[in-house]
């Protein structure tokens, strides 16, 4: 990953402007697509198989020290940060957003070109599409470290996004360090808190590489279950902070409320904090919701299910409006049908141990949305991984490690770029439109059958638990 960042602008990674003395750095290698396709492809590949290989070990007994491992993960995060971002346009957007901001314009009504209109040097430099034209979608907490990043940059592009990768990597790290809190004394889980997370290859190449929003989210929201055990004040102002920095993770307000039915106090501090900061935060940035609306409300994503059933049945028999509104009404009984059966077959945590309580239904829900939503993102599986890394091992591991790495295919390696050779440019379309979509259709249905499997297993095993143990020869009506 540090290499290809060290190769300069190419089909992975964005022209931020001239380096300078300090980081990040990086030369012009002009590097060809093949290559950085193929780098991509080897980074996910090797990456995914390494995350199986350390869960393989660990069950086999492996025991390394998790402190070497969050230090370990802290030295990749170091290495990411000597380079410019990686994989994804998206810090171009953040740029342009919090710039409009510390101009004393409204991001949620600016757009990337109308910054580049006026001249703006940071507007010049975020012309990448598909969010040219489109206004901030991300809530208060985002934008306001949208503005922090401007105000360090100024009109420096490169300075901007390094600002906004440190931060990333900074909520990446405390990320794995309060989980590693949160997995308690259990070496093995120590271990797997960290393997999942802070040494997850694919993952630091989604957020850290690529420092997307949901980074800080995810650290949000690991502070909601770090802190569901003291205060339930502390847990309603870290999800509704979460929730203001991406709508779609106020998702996390169901299993929390759940988790806290018992311990009313809690759960009426938590509701009373989390919906004043919310109103207050929105209520600031109404265009917001609106944004996030009408993105979420568009086409499937590239590398989805939705996108074949859309591309082959909904637009030629219903059209492109009568699509889009089966879709949604699809998506929402999809979602719904994958939450009920997750929830019935996902396992018990033993321990009654009130963040894990959270994590199991949550992981129900969140599964859920990632699989039976059209619009996807492998940066969006990332509140996924906290929760697996949060719970034992079981059969989600493995959905999941299959869902980021599948998604993350779709986008290698990144930028909308028209790829050469030309028999490259077909195959990464394969890829996106073939190949990914329906593995993607083969995991749900995988997902569907395993919850099925396990209910029924269930139901077997409580059949036979109340029927008692089997009468042993000699007992009554047993024979002579």
């Amino acid at each position: 990953m540090v290499l290809l960042g060290l190769l300069g602008p190419s089909a992975v990674e964005p022209d931020f402007g001239p380096t300078a003395t300090l980081p990040p750095w990086f030369v012009a290698g002009h590097p060809s697509d093949l290559l950085v396709w193929a780098a991509v492809a080897v980074v996910l590949l090797l990456g995914t198989a390494a995350v199986a290989a350390g869960l393989a070990a660990l069950r086999r007994g492996w025991a390394p020290r998790p402190g070497r491992l969050l230090l370990a993960g802290a030295a990749a995060v170091g290495g990411l940060l000597c380079v410019p971002p990686l994989g994804t346009t998206d810090p171009l957007n953040y740029a342009a957003y919090g710039r409009a901001a510390a101009l004393g314009l409204n991001p949620y009504v600016q757009t990337p070109a109308d910054l580049a209109q006026h001249g703006d040097p940071i507007g010049r430099l975020a012309l990448a599409e598909p969010w040219l034209h489109t206004p901030s979608v991300y809530g208060p907490v985002a934008t306001a470290t949208q503005w922090f990043a401007s105000l360090l940059g100024g009109t420096s592009m490169l300075r901007t996004v390094w600002v906004l990768s440190v931060l990333s990597g900074a909520a990446f790290l405390a990320t794995g360090a309060l989980l590693l809190r949160l997995a308690g004394p259990d070496p093995a889980r120590r271990v797997r808190s960290q393997l999942l997370w802070t040494l997850n290859p694919v993952l630091l190449w989604n957020l850290v590489a690529g420092p997307h929003v949901d980074t800080i989210g995810a650290f949000l929201l690991v502070a909601a279950f770090w802190a569901v055990r003291r205060s339930g004040l502390g847990a309603g102002l870290a999800v509704a902070a979460a929730t203001a920095v991406k709508l779609t993770m106020g998702i996390f307000a169901l299993p929390f409320a759940w988790g806290l039915r018992h311990h009313r106090r809690r759960l009426a501090a938590a509701v009373a904090a989390g919906a004043v900061s919310l109103a207050l935060g929105y209520g600031l940035t109404p265009k917001a919701i609106g944004n996030a609306r009408d993105v979420s409300s568009g086409a499937a994503a590239d590398g989805t299910a939705w996108q074949l059933l859309e591309r082959t049945l909904l637009v030629p028999v219903l059209g492109t409006s009568g699509a889009q509104s089966a879709m949604t009404v699809l998506q929402l009984l999809a979602v719904a049908l994958l939450a009920v059966l997750l929830l019935a077959a996902l396992p018990v945590p033993e321990e009654q141990d009130l963040p894990r309580l959270i994590a199991r239904p949550a992981l129900a829900v969140v599964l859920a949305y990632l699989l039976g939503t059209a619009y996807v993102r492998p940066w969006y599986d990332a509140i996924a991984w906290v929760l697996v890394a949060l719970l034992a091992r079981s059969w989600a591991d493995w959905v999941l490690i299959a869902h980021t790495t599948l998604l993350t295919l779709v986008y290698d390696p990144g930028l909308a770029h028209l790829l050469h050779p030309a028999w490259l440019y077909s195959l990464v379309l394969q890829i996106a439109y073939r190949l990914v979509p329906w593995s993607q259709l083969l995991l749900l249905l995988a997902v569907v059958a395993t919850c099925l499997w396990r209910i029924r297993a269930d139901r077997i095993g409580r059949r036979v638990r109340r029927s008692g143990p089997p009468m042993q020869p000699g007992g009554v009506g047993g024979g002579s």
